[in-house]
């Protein structure tokens, strides 16, 4: 049964990764709750209730994700799967700093560079890790 649902759930998590990234829990469940009605009505069939984790999570990376510091909360984990099965680097807006200690921990073995606006060699670093294939996190970035 599960398969036959596939198509659906596919379709509702491809759109909140497409479109509601930056959208607060609420306003998120209510655009699936509306995706989910509209494919109901057009019979593609899909569960009644759809996650990101459930159609996109593997729960061996979530719980090293949680390991390494990222809020085990619903909210905080599928941004997490959007963070990292999205095509673009993300801009995250992180006032308590869960997602920089997340991202710090779980890059370190990677040699994460760590680089602000204000460094006197942030191009410098930010060509390299690019040119060897490392991580990079850009901090502090201001709104101008």
């Amino acid at each position: 049964e599960k398969y036959n649902l596939l198509t659906g759930d596919v379709l509702v998590s491809a759109g909140v990764m497409a479109y509601l990234g930056p959208f607060t829990a609420k306003y998120r469940q209510m655009q699936i709750d509306s995706w989910v009605k509209a494919c109901q009505e057009k019979q593609i069939p899909c569960s009644e209730k759809i996650s990101l984790t459930g159609t996109l999570g593997e729960p061996v990376r979530i719980r090293q994700w949680n390991i390494d510091g990222l809020p085990t909360d619903g909210f905080s984990v599928d941004n997490g799967i959007i963070v990292f099965n999205a095509r673009r680097w993300p801009l995250m807006i992180d006032p308590q700093g869960q997602a920089n200690k997340w991202i710090r921990t779980m890059e370190k073995s990677e040699n994460l560079a760590i680089i602000k606006l204000s460094d006197s060699d942030y191009l410098r670093t930010l060509e390299n890790s690019v040119q060897f294939g490392r991580p990079v996190m850009l901090e502090n970035v201001g709104e101008e």
